[in-house]
């Protein structure tokens, strides 16, 4: 089985990698991801030199990059932990998230498409259902709770989600 990772040296995409190298350490793992201001790649140090894993430092939005290491590694699954994150920072530059949130998730279902990928996991955040009143904790949302995001950071994720089904 072959996972290719996106978003792999951020903080949730580092760890899912270490617990499938552990739980599955027959599997190759392949992680993507464009080295950002939330990646740290060190978190990835004590596996980037094992036979069966490689890193490629890419951004999703480079349809040729992105399209090269599918051609190369011909992944089974994909897990898109690749996303810009914090609700502040898309308050003062929405298009980097529109960019790789959207975008971005729309060039690495295209090559999962056309590579037949067999599975295709979308990594999103609760922040795509909106805000709940602090004055009321027996509220919740659920999955099939209507995508109402508050941000351009939730628009953005509520966005690829949309596109992924």
């Amino acid at each position: 089985m072959k996972i290719l990772v996106t978003g792999g040296a951020g903080f949730i995409g580092c760890n899912f990698i270490h617990y499938m190298k552990s739980a599955h350490p027959s599997y190759e793992i392949i992680c993507m991801d464009s080295l950002t201001y939330a990646s740290r790649i060190d978190a990835l140090s004590d596996i980037m030199n094992d036979y069966n894993f490689r890193f490629y430092k890419v951004d999703i939005t480079d349809r040729v990059s992105v399209f090269e290491v599918f051609e190369k590694e011909k992944p089974d699954i994909v897990v898109n932990f690749a996303a810009e994150s914090h609700v502040d920072r898309s308050i003062d530059d929405p298009d980097i998230f529109l960019r790789t949130n959207f975008l971005g998730t729309g060039v690495v279902l295209d090559a999962s498409f056309k590579h037949r990928v067999k599975r295709f996991h979308q990594i999103s955040t609760d922040e795509v259902y909106g805000d709940l009143p602090l004055d009321m904790p027996e509220l919740s949302f659920t999955e099939s709770s209507a995508l109402r995001p508050s941000s351009p950071y939730s628009a953005s994720k509520a966005s690829a989600d949309l596109l992924v089904l």
